[in-house]
């Protein structure tokens, strides 16, 4: 795992607040599950793109592999377009005012 994968984890659970995102169940080391809420899958990168499928925002903390597959969006046109307007947001605001 490369320094960025590390970093997006860590935004991610403390997103999370210890806790799964789809039962509530507290995240211990041995259930801790990354899981993509927009699919990391060739297809959807093609889409979507890099940016988006590894944006700190497309990862949520899970508890199970059952949970992991609540967490996904994929193919809910409605929850994705949620998702990229969220992104978009935070990276406006993330740079506003920032020169290159």
């Amino acid at each position: 795992m490369n320094k960025t994968q590390v970093e997006q984890r860590e935004e991610a659970y403390g997103r999370s607040g210890g806790v799964c995102e789809v039962c509530g169940k507290p995240l211990t080391s041995g259930t801790m599950q990354a899981g993509h809420r927009i699919g990391n899958t060739k297809a959807w990168r093609a889409k979507f793109g890099s940016f988006v499928i590894d944006h700190p925002l497309n990862v949520g903390y899970c508890c199970s592999l059952q949970c992991n597959s609540k967490l996904d969006i994929s193919f809910d046109r409605g929850k994705v377009l949620a998702l990229l307007v969220k992104i978009a947001t935070y990276e406006l605001e993330k740079h506003q005012g920032k020169e290159w």
